[in-house]
């Protein structure tokens, strides 16, 4: 029988706002930028969208399909940021390099959807990360 990850509510902090932006981004191979993520809302749903920036150069706008709810987390021991989203299916937990994702269903879910309900949204104006 397969055991599922329990998603660790200890782990993260809910952002306060729909919009980061993260300096020292790390992504292909050793490259490092800047990068912007933020939620879009409107009549199809809301999803992430992210734009990121190298030596000053914006590279083409990023996005992510449209789900029922986006949230924004930041990670207590590093300071990273991950990015949840909501579906008919559970929760979506992506890093923010947005490749492959972690899936909450079930009880899971319902502990995922409790913590959100009862958290206090941290309040990152600098919204600067690693």
């Amino acid at each position: 029988m397969m055991m599922l990850e329990p998603f660790e509510t200890t782990q993260f902090d809910l952002v306060k706002g729909d919009k980061v932006h993260i300096a020292g981004h790390r992504f292909g191979h050793n490259q490092e930028g800047e990068l912007d993520v933020w939620i879009e809302s409107n009549n199809k749903g809301k999803r992430f969208v992210s734009q990121l920036k190298v030596q000053g150069a914006a590279r083409p706008v990023r996005t992510e399909v449209y789900t029922t709810a986006c949230y924004i987390l930041r990670e207590k021991a590093t300071g990273r940021y991950y990015f949840l989203d909501q579906n008919a299916c559970g929760f979506w937990l992506h890093s923010d390099a947005f490749f492959g994702a972690k899936n909450f269903v079930g009880n899971e879910s319902a502990s995922i959807q409790n913590w959100l309900t009862l958290a206090i949204p941290f309040d990152d104006q600098s919204a600067a990360s690693n």
